[in-house]
């Protein structure tokens, strides 16, 4: 007998990301517009106000809209900014799941690493040092608070993209990460502050050392199994 498979239904989140995503696509929002109100978008699509509020973080985390305080929210208008964007993040909601995602990054993480220890400058290990070194301060006080580490944290992988020296790796890869952001700031809070430390130095000395092959893999996929293991999803 054939297996039918089921599909799943979208989340209220999804159903205000994909009105959103689609209004964009199909040129009846353009960069510059102003977008509903999140009482008019509830409204509209029959949900409250909540998963609309989600919504919308998302899409300015992805580099979709823009956010003017008291102003409403608003399309990007940084040429180039929306078409990328907008791809990705349609992948992402067909059918994703965290563990596709996971995978997503470990593969940009593992080879920008290799990049980087290959075309890294001077320049390049003073950002990452200045984001480990933050971090170490923040992870050492106790009233830190989550989202000062994990912008640090964000910080020092966005420095290992850029090192990697190519743009287009440093746009799609850094729209993953933005992806897994939540995850990340999870991670940060159940498996503790310190551990993250030590495993960007690990990270940061393979690329400072010029470090390829078995021993960059090894830190990125320690960092990663770390990662993965504090919020309990299986490793690839």
């Amino acid at each position: 007998m054939e297996r039918m498979e089921t599909k799943k239904l979208p989340t209220r989140v999804e159903v205000a990301l994909n009105y959103i995503t689609g209004e964009i696509a199909n040129g009846n929002l353009s960069p510059g517009d102003k977008l509903p109100n999140e009482k008019e978008l509830a409204e509209k699509l029959g949900i409250s106000r909540t998963p609309i509020r989600e919504a919308m973080k998302t899409l300015a985390v992805s580099g979709l809209i823009e956010t003017r305080h008291g102003h409403g929210n608003y399309i990007r208008k940084d040429e180039g900014t929306t078409v990328m964007p907008l791809m990705m993040f349609q992948l992402y909601l067909q059918d994703s799941t965290p563990e596709m995602l996971m995978e997503l990054r470990y593969i940009f993480d593992r080879n920008c690493a290799e990049l980087a220890s290959v075309r890294r400058t001077e320049k390049d290990l003073a950002v990452m040092r200045e984001s480990i070194d933050r971090l170490k301060a923040l992870s050492e006080d106790p009233n830190s608070p989550i989202d000062k580490l994990l912008e640090a944290d964000l910080d020092f992988h966005r420095a290992v993209y850029a090192a990697a020296g190519n743009k287009l790796i440093v746009v799609i890869a850094d729209f993953v990460l933005n992806m897994v952001a939540p995850w990340i700031r999870k991670s940060l809070e159940v498996s503790g502050r310190y551990r993250a430390v030590g495993l960007h130095e690990k990270m940061y000395a393979m690329i400072r050392d010029q470090k390829t092959g078995l021993l960059s893999r090894e830190s990125v996929e320690a960092n990663m199994e770390h990662f993965m293991s504090s919020l309990k999803i299986p490793a690839a």
